[in-house]
């Protein structure tokens, strides 16, 4: 009976922590799911709070008809070098954020265009500490080489699927 009541309470253990570690998939700090409209010229800007500790993850799907960039910025030196350039100010670096997370939307066999992280929009980790700048462009802003306002002078709708996720460890 003993035997058996050790038996049972080993395999909840392992039951619990299986699910702690693999099914919670860490607590999500930011979610958006909207359209957001851009001007010629700026960006919009979410700020997302460090989730190098103990480690966090983003994923989005942006999608317009016209084309766009997507920056993530990974400190906040660069977002003012940024904000820089796009109130007209000549910064004399231009940086490009992190590259493996944000990118310039291609259109799709749809006529749309999409940016999204990879794998159509799974996870990606984020390896750098914080805070992040996440960034839907509408400017000429040279670090991406990719959607200028001249191609459309009008505002651009864009709709964005994001989460960032910061990861729990233990239960």
């Amino acid at each position: 009976m003993e035997r058996r009541r050790f038996l049972q309470r080993g395999a909840v253990g392992v039951a619990l922590g299986t699910v702690g570690c693999l099914g919670s998939g860490g607590e999500v700090v930011v979610t958006v799911s909207r359209e957001v409209s851009v001007q010629p010229g700026t960006g919009w800007i979410r700020e997302i709070p460090d989730v190098s500790d103990p480690g966090g993850s983003i994923s989005y799907i942006s999608r317009s008809q016209v084309p766009f960039d997507v920056y993530f910025f990974t400190n906040k030196k660069q977002m003012q070098r940024y904000d820089a350039y796009t109130n007209g100010e000549d910064p004399e670096k231009r940086p490009t954020g992190n590259r493996d997370i944000g990118r310039t939307a291609t259109e799709t066999t749809g006529g749309e265009y999409k940016a999204s992280t990879k794998n159509d929009g799974g996870r990606q980790t984020i390896d750098e500490a914080g805070p992040y700048y996440f960034v839907l462009d509408h400017s000429d802003y040279p670090a991406a080489g990719g959607a200028w306002p001249s191609d459309m002078p009008k505002r651009r709708t864009i709709y964005l699927d994001l989460t960032v996720t910061r990861q729990r460890f233990g239960l």
